[in-house]
């Protein structure tokens, strides 16, 4: 049973096709037992369903991401107000303004970067995952790739939006005052 046939003939010097494909085509369209498609039309017609969806992921991981960031930002403004004490205990014993914001700049930045290796390790599991599950239940082999180039613009995009997070809670530890925050709690 012949379930499919690739019909093609040479190109010309120029690239051009030559005038007997479409002619063919049309001959083969006439006999309603046959269908015939050109594969470079239904690859774009893939392609236009599959971009549209890869655009509302690549949409919805940006959304997550800033979410992500405005949970950094309250997370550690939470932290500030219940660290007052421990920030004016630092500054006592010698640590400076800047140095204080500083360290909730730097705690900002490695809570990012612990949430870009833990969502890339996700993704690349997820990844090998579903790539296992349609080679096994359909037979499309696809071969997961994650470049190197990705994972670093992820790594530092994400690295930055926690930095940006964690500017508030500094000013905030910044602007801790010692005195007060020093009183005897009763």
């Amino acid at each position: 049973m012949i379930t499919g046939i690739l019909l093609s003939t040479p190109s010309r010097g120029g690239g051009s096709v030559s005038a007997i494909l479409p002619q063919a085509f049309d001959m083969l369209r006439r006999d309603t037992s046959i269908t015939v498609a050109s594969p470079s039309n239904q690859v774009d017609r893939l392609f236009a369903i599959v971009g549209n969806v890869d655009r509302l992921l690549v949409a919805m991981a940006w959304v997550v991401l800033a979410s992500s960031g405005i949970g950094i930002l309250l997370a550690l403004w939470n932290s500030m107000e219940q660290r007052r004490r421990q920030i004016a205990i630092l500054r006592v014993l010698g640590c400076s303004r800047e140095r204080v914001f500083s360290l909730v700049i730097t705690e900002s930045v490695l809570i990012g970067l612990i949430g870009a290796i833990a969502g890339i390790a996700v993704c690349w599991g997820g990844t090998l995952i579903i790539a296992d599950q349609l080679q096994a239940r359909l037979g499309i082999v696809i071969d997961p790739t994650l470049e190197a180039s990705t994972i670093l613009v992820v790594i530092a995009a994400t690295m930055a939006l926690s930095a940006l997070a964690g500017v508030a809670p500094a000013i905030r530890a910044y602007r801790t005052s010692v005195a007060k925050n020093l009183r005897p709690i009763a």
